[in-house]
């Protein structure tokens, strides 16, 4: 376990020596106080906000960029070390390829928490400021509703950076797996939506057709006919296990002499 933490800390101390770490960081911050002070001053006739928490409910929105900046991470995690040429130098330490990659992985969701406990700090703060406590909210907008979306976006970042985590290990290309994640990611919806416009049942077992798990706390209305919280939970594990099987059996197997 020693071993492992030291592996999970040092796989942190790299993330955060990365200046575009800093940027991304920075960035979130920066939309978010540009959100507020917009709304407050800018948009104020259009919609009307008058409590801290009805401007988090808002401010959840941005965890989209918070999943596109996890899923860098993620895809450059791996890759990165065979593009550097320091996998040989990362394999020969006295740990096991399984401990190295799960140190890597356990990196990158530590890096997901820290983004979604940033953004609630920094979007309450920042309501508090320019709109303070004052306001009635709706139900949707009450701190375990928002909790409750906040760990409902964390299982969908969860899964579209162990995608993204996954193509890093086999292919060892960090553009890949950065695109083909936030790719995914953005037309996902769409695709979903045509599909299940055709009336294709099958889609519900598609990895996309489950990770907004939401819709079953709103209303409990499937996207597809016979779909429960149950069925998306276990489809998730499954997709979970098989993204993590595929990493885990090609970084362990594979062999790096020529890279």
């Amino acid at each position: 376990m020693s071993s492992l933490l030291s592996l999970v800390t040092n796989e942190l101390m790299k993330i955060f020596a990365r200046t575009r770490t800093w940027i991304m960081l920075g960035l979130l911050v920066a939309v978010v106080l540009a959100m507020g002070l917009v709304v407050k001053y800018v948009a104020d006739s259009v919609m009307s906000i008058s409590h801290a928490l009805e401007f988090m409910n808002m401010a959840h929105g941005l965890t989209g960029l918070a999943t596109i900046f996890t899923v860098i991470v993620a895809g450059d995690i791996v890759a990165s070390e065979f593009g550097w040429g320091t996998v040989k130098l990362l394999l020969i330490r006295p740990v096991s390829r399984g401990k190295i990659l799960l140190s890597k992985y356990i990196s990158v969701v530590l890096f997901l928490i820290a983004l979604l406990v940033l953004l609630f700090i920094v979007s309450y703060f920042t309501g508090l400021v320019l709109f303070g406590m004052g306001g009635a909210i709706g139900p949707d907008q009450s701190l375990p509703a928002l909790l409750r979306a906040y760990a409902l976006s964390a299982v969908e970042m969860l899964m579209t950076a162990t995608l993204a985590f996954m193509v890093s290990s086999v292919f060892r290309s960090s553009s890949l797996a950065i695109g083909l994640s936030i790719f995914l990611m953005f037309t996902s919806g769409t695709a979903m939506l045509v599909l299940v416009g055709l009336r294709y049942t099958w889609a519900k077992y598609l990895l996309f057709a489950n990770t907004d798990l939401s819709p079953y706390f709103r209303s409990g209305e499937p996207l597809i006919e016979g779909m429960t919280l149950g069925f998306s939970v276990t489809m998730l594990v499954l997709y979970w296990l098989l993204f993590y099987g595929i990493s885990w059996g090609v970084f362990t197997k594979r062999d790096v002499a020529g890279s």
